[in-house]
Order: structure tokens, then sequence, then C-alpha cells
């Protein structure tokens, strides 16, 4: 069985396993600042709404700056917009931690890292995301973007984890150097995984500029009732469930009265949830109606958030966000996959952008969050995220929406 699943596997492509790698180095090292930055503004301000404003700050780039990422990764290699990305991250990274170890930090200042970071992110993303399909034969794609996913989720367990240790042990200085020295050790290992890699190929009669572009990728999905209401789900499912994430740091002061290495074990048990799913998903056969799947473990994630909001002891808290993580883990992965191995090589890129615009909605709704939180709880908010996607959940399952074919 072992031998079986193996020769199924992406890991015997050895490009891809030092892309994996790339990959997973990467993501660790976004993940630590995001627990960081929002742990040093929280120092530095005493204000969830400011923690809250430093998500909105590296997430207004995926709605500003995708779509051009998207139609740029169309366009040109996509290895060297990743090296450039990375390049500035590492800048803005090096940058702070110098502030940082003065002890003049002022929250503009965090606030502009936090912007720079998320515009690196917002081309880093859909270039990284469309080359993958290229390494890989057609047969091993859904393969090796499960992994690569799941690979993501996996670090982002020991990502927040080692930012609430050497956030604890150290320093906010030492931690931004730490961080800024993996964005440099990703590049290299991405330029050696990707290098040989052509421009991506373009339609001779494709329509030209932004908007012509993400048109195409918008008709293509209308055009495919499930993916289409897939895609509506997740605009439920990111903005409103994901958010919990960023506004842990005041769940962990407020409910739980906790410092940064509890803030660490709980996003990194989330993550540890989710890419365990992953990983199971990568490794079973793909005959499994995903449709059903992934509608039933949404609902039972916005559930797993609302019962997470009443949490107040520190051990049960960890059990059930690891729970959380998983049912979220499920619907992630999955879309990621059959997003990304759908969609026409000319079109990943744009269509990646699309997808990070999603995600780009998650500073507007955690802002929202930060606000209502400092006037009426922290628990308030999570409670109302969990009851908006279960609630979307069994719509879609009451209309019998075009998912459950998928």
């Amino acid at each position: 069985m072992i031998l079986a699943i193996w020769n199924r596997s992406s890991f015997r492509i050895g490009v891809y396993r030092w892309y994996w790698l790339a990959n997973v180095l990467v993501h660790i090292t976004y993940l630590l600042q995001a627990v960081a930055l929002g742990w040093h503004m929280l120092d530095v301000t005493g204000s969830p709404f400011q923690v809250g404003l430093v998500a909105f700050a590296y997430g207004l780039p995926l709605l500003a700056v995708a779509p051009i990422a998207g139609v740029v990764a169309d366009r040109v290699k996509r290895q060297w917009v990743v090296q450039w990305s990375l390049a500035v991250a590492f800048l803005a990274s090096a940058a702070l931690a110098l502030v940082a170890a003065t002890g003049e930090t002022t929250p503009l200042q965090i606030l502009a890292t936090s912007l720079i970071l998320g515009a690196t992110f917002s081309f880093y993303a859909p270039s990284r995301m469309a080359l993958l399909p290229n390494l890989l034969p057609d047969d091993m794609a859904f393969n090796g973007v499960t992994l690569s996913y799941s690979g993501t989720r996996l670090m982002g367990f020991f990502g927040p984890v080692i930012a609430g240790f050497l956030l604890d042990l150290t320093d906010i200085a030492t931690t931004l150097t730490v961080q800024a020295a993996l964005y440099a050790a990703g590049a290299a290992i991405y330029l050696k995984a990707t290098h040989f890699l052509p421009r991506p190929k373009r339609k001779p009669k494709e329509q030209n500029g932004i908007l012509g572009g993400l048109k195409v990728v918008l008709q293509y999905l209308r055009g495919n009732k499930a993916l289409f209401a897939l895609t509506l789900l997740a605009l439920v499912f990111v903005p409103m469930g994901m958010p919990y994430q960023k506004l842990m740091p005041v769940f962990v002061r407020e409910a739980l009265q906790e410092g940064p290495a509890l803030l660490g074990l709980l996003v990194g048990s989330a993550s540890l949830g989710s890419a365990v799913s992953g990983f199971a998903i990568a490794i079973i056969p793909d005959v499994y109606p995903k449709g059903k799947a992934i509608l039933l473990f949404s609902g039972l994630f916005g559930l797993g958030l609302i019962l997470f909001a009443f949490m107040s002891d520190p051990t049960i808290a960890l059990v059930i966000i690891f729970i959380v993580g998983v049912f979220s883990g499920l619907f992630l992965t999955v879309i990621n996959a059959l997003l990304l191995t759908a969609m026409p090589d000319d079109m990943r890129g744009r269509m990646m952008s699309l997808w990070g615009m999603v995600w780009g909605l998650i500073p507007l709704t955690t802002l929202i969050g930060g606000t209502i939180a400092e006037v009426s709880g922290i628990s308030i908010v999570y409670i109302a995220g969990g009851v908006c996607v279960a609630a979307t959940c069994a719509f879609m399952v009451a209309t019998r929406s075009p998912l459950l074919d998928l």
C-alpha cells in the first residue's frame, strides 16, 4: 500500500520536491510575520482595533493589486515574479527589524510593513501557484496541488509556534531578523526548482488589459455551475470564517488571559489540523463526492467556530481549534486543487489572483470584527462568523445547490 501511495505521489519528481520545500519555507515565514506583527501592535497600542488594522493593511493589496498580479503571472516568467516579490519582502522585514531593535517602533511603521508584505504576497502567490502544474505530468497535478497546499498548512503550525516562542524567549527584532533570513532562503530554493520554466503561452486573440483578462476567467467559471457554486461558498467561508486567525491575539489575551506562546500554539494547531486533512485528501483515491464533503465539513467548521467562542480553558481550546482546522482544511485544500487544475495554463495566474481577491476580503471583515470586539468582546465576533458559514451550507443543501453534484 505504501508503494502504491508513493507511485501516485508527486514527491517522485525531483523538481517538485525542491518546489515543495521552498513553498513551505516561505509560507512559514508569512505566517510567522502575521503573528509577530499582530502581537507587536498589541504591545505598542493595546488596541484590538489596531490589531485588526494590521490584518487590514496586509490584505488590502490582495484586493487592489491581485488583478494586476494575475495578469502579470500570465504574461511574464512567473519564477522572476516570485524572486522579486521575496526580495522586497526580505527588505521590508529587515528594515522593521532594525527599527524594532531601537525600541522606537511606531504603529505606522508596523502598518507600513504589513502593507508591503501584503503587496509582495499578492504578486508571489498567483505566480507561485501557476508554476506548479508545469512541474508535473497532468495525471499528478491534483496530487501535487493537494500536497503543496497541505505542506503550507503544516508550516502554518510551525510558523505561529516558532513566532510565539521567539517572542517569548527573545524579542520582536530577533523574530523579524529570522523572518528576513527565511525569505532569502526560500527565494534561493525556488530559483533552483523553477529557473528552467518558459514564459506562459498567450492565445493570439485573447482580450488585452486587466478587466478583459479577468472577464475571461469569470466567463469560464460561470460556464461550470458546480465550480461557480463553490466560488460563492468561498465568498462566505473565507471572509466570514477565517478572520478568527487574525483576531486570535485578542481572544488569547481577553478570553484565555494568556500570552504569545499560547497564541502561537492555537494558530499553529488550527493549521496542523488543516494539514492533516489535506494530506489525507492527497493519499486517498480521487473518487469521493467532493461537493457533499465540502458542504458537510464547511458546516461543521462553522459549528466548531461557535463552540470555540465559548472556550475559557486553554487545553480544551487547543483541542477544539485543531478540529476546526481539520474541517477548514478539507474545504480549502479541495477548492485550491479544483480551481488550479481545472484551468488552462494561460489562465491560471488570473484564476489564482481572483482567489487571492476572495482572501483580500478578510482584512475588511477583520477590521469590522476588531471594532465589534472592542465594544462587545471577541466571542461575539467568532459566533457571528460561525453562524454565517453554517447557515450558508444549510441553505445550499436545502436548495439543492449544483455544488452537491461535484
